[in-house]
């Protein structure tokens, strides 16, 4: 059998990661780290435009040292500070969910599949739409950039987690909504 690396099968390895993380941390900890996912997205959010404010023409300043302020260079510095914010907002945040009534095995193991699908599509998704340059949900921004065209035409599966991004990002908070008026008193 002849194995070739694709985006595609990082894209199928980074899901089946992620859901057997969640079924070694359980249900409650699977909230949790979609609860962390959404914080950490908001305050991205939130840090790269009070650079941008900060900066404002410090661009000039950059490239007077060499560094070229350009997309790839703000997109990989949105990659990172999301990481770290989410590693902090899940290791330091003092975040406990649990969920009072337990329904039994099988759907239990359902349930925290899911909240492992729906998180590895909201952080891929969300790595894609800070790679495109853009924002959260700008789905234009992604399909038409010139840093992801060329890895959607070459893969189906991101071409459907870039287009379909409202699905993935919204698909979390629904399941927990969900998961929470079927399983609290």
């Amino acid at each position: 059998m002849l194995l070739s690396l694709s985006w595609d099968l990082f894209i199928v390895v980074f899901f089946a990661v992620v859901m057997s993380y969640s079924f070694l941390i359980g249900k409650d900890r699977s909230t949790k780290l979609i609860v962390a996912a959404y914080i950490a997205m908001i305050a991205t959010l939130g840090i790269g435009n009070i650079l941008t404010r900060l900066i404002g023409d410090g661009d000039a300043v950059f490239r007077s040292v060499g560094i070229p302020l350009d997309i790839t260079l703000i997109s990989l510095a949105k990659i990172f500070a999301f990481a770290i914010c989410l590693i902090i907002f899940v290791t330091k945040s003092g975040i406990e969910l649990t969920h009072t009534k337990d329904t039994g095995t099988v759907l239990s193991i359902l349930i925290t599949a899911l909240f492992g699908f729906s998180l590895s599509g909201l952080i891929v998704s969300t790595i894609l739409s800070y790679a495109a340059g853009g924002g959260i949900g700008q789905v234009t921004v992604a399909v038409t950039s010139n840093v992801l065209t060329p890895l959607i035409q070459s893969s189906m599966l991101l071409q459907l987690l870039t287009v379909n991004q409202d699905i993935w990002f919204t698909l979390p908070a629904f399941l927990i909504v969900a998961v929470g008026l079927t399983q609290n008193d």
